[in-house]
């Protein structure tokens, strides 16, 4: 399957930077799209963020997927956090942003 993915910069409470990598999953039963973190196992090495957003492939066999429920320690909501584990990838097809298609 063929992934979105999109880096995002964020600081810890202790000042350092990381990157966070994000993209969406389509359910075949029912459509619904997932919003999800992509995590990459360290054997296969993960995107540079500065080539994000970029298009990779993982086949299925080489990822799993994993849904559990948070507590906001400020507002006390329930938030649901799904993690895609990748254990092996390479770089798909060339990134084209049509976000703006729709406007003139």
């Amino acid at each position: 399957m063929e992934l979105t993915v999109f880096a995002k910069k964020r600081q810890a409470k202790d000042g350092r930077t990381f990157y966070t990598f994000i993209s969406t999953l389509v359910k075949k039963s029912t459509g619904e799209s997932l919003t999800t973190q992509v995590k990459f196992r360290e054997s296969c090495g993960q995107p540079h963020p500065e080539d994000c957003p970029m298009n990779i492939i993982v086949d299925k066999k080489n990822a799993n997927f994993t849904t559990k429920e948070l507590q906001n320690e400020e507002t006390g909501q329930t938030i649901v956090s799904n993690t895609l584990w990748v254990t092996d990838w390479k770089k798909g097809s060339e990134y084209v942003d049509h976000s703006m298609d729709d406007f003139d």
